[in-house]
């Protein structure tokens, strides 16, 4: 007597074995992909023209902002470097106020500039930093640097 039953194919054989590679599922045709396409780069080309609508409009309005205040730095960087004259001056005077016969802006009562048309003559950058810190000096020349990059 047998206890066991033998593992046999089914009735009419087994189904046939699927050895081809399936792709995967498509969630869209070809049309609707085209279409989503088109509709997206078309949504994304009206934020990018505002975005830039925007940004032109901010950039105007920084450059009429500089324009505006630009001559006020300016007056403000010129009342700072005539004070800066005036301070080199004034400790001139207090250095060589017991050298008799100093007159300040000559060099032994001789004029420092021939200068027959009264035109300013602007002072080379040793001579305006000569009382200043090797700090303030470092600074003053990366503030001129920047300004004239």
């Amino acid at each position: 007597m047998v206890t066991y039953k033998q593992d046999l194919p089914p009735e009419g054989g087994f189904s046939p074995f699927e050895w081809a590679a399936r792709g995967p599922k498509r969630l869209f045709n070809g049309y609707t992909q085209i279409g989503l396409f088109v509709g997206f780069t078309a949504v994304s080309w009206g934020f990018f023209l505002r975005w830039q609508a925007n940004k032109r409009a901010i950039d105007l309005e920084m450059r009429d902002a500089r324009l505006a205040v630009e001559p006020i730095l300016e007056a403000e960087r010129d009342r700072e470097f005539l004070k800066l004259l005036r301070r080199n001056r004034d400790e001139e005077n207090e250095l060589m106020k017991n050298v008799k016969g100093w007159k300040t802006g000559t060099l032994w009562g001789e004029p420092v500039y021939h200068n027959p048309g009264g035109h300013f003559i602007l002072p080379i950058y040793e001579e305006l930093c000569a009382h200043m810190s090797t700090k303030d000096k470092n600074e003053m020349f990366l503030d001129h640097m920047k300004r004239n990059v």
